[in-house]
């Protein structure tokens, strides 16, 4: 009987030093985040960055905006092609730029709008 006393002793122990290493992994994340200054946008998955896209918001890990995500959805891309034609991306991942566009329409189509107007006068430049 001792003997299994002992284990479930082991194994709550082995559970708390589980939640504590997920702790620290945040943390860590955070540091590796501010470091390279990136700051989280208030959704998992995406963050800011004034090296990154002018702060334009941006999938974690990713070299991928919202604005790309929510372009592709509007060519008729459903998340999971997105996935498909973005390899290195999750489900999570596109989920989580799509509920920031939705957060914040505004500044998303604010976005957009720049991209066009640059292809615009780029396309005019060059004719």
């Amino acid at each position: 009987m001792s003997q299994m006393v002992e284990a479930e002793r082991i194994y709550d122990e082995l559970e708390l030093i589980r939640q504590e290493l997920a702790s620290v992994k945040v943390q860590l994340a955070e540091i590796v985040q501010a470091s390279r200054g990136e700051q989280t946008a208030g959704h998992p998955h995406i963050i800011r960055s004034a090296q990154r896209h002018r702060g334009e918001p941006t999938i974690q890990g990713a070299s991928i905006t919202v604005r790309t995500i929510v372009e592709r959805t509007r060519l008729g891309d459903t998340p999971e092609q997105i996935v498909e034609a973005y390899p290195g991306l999750t489900l999570a991942q596109i989920h989580a730029a799509l509920g920031y566009y939705y957060d914040h329409p505004g500044e998303i189509e604010g976005y957009i709008q720049e991209n066009r107007e640059a292809l615009w006068r780029g396309k005019r430049g060059s004719s």
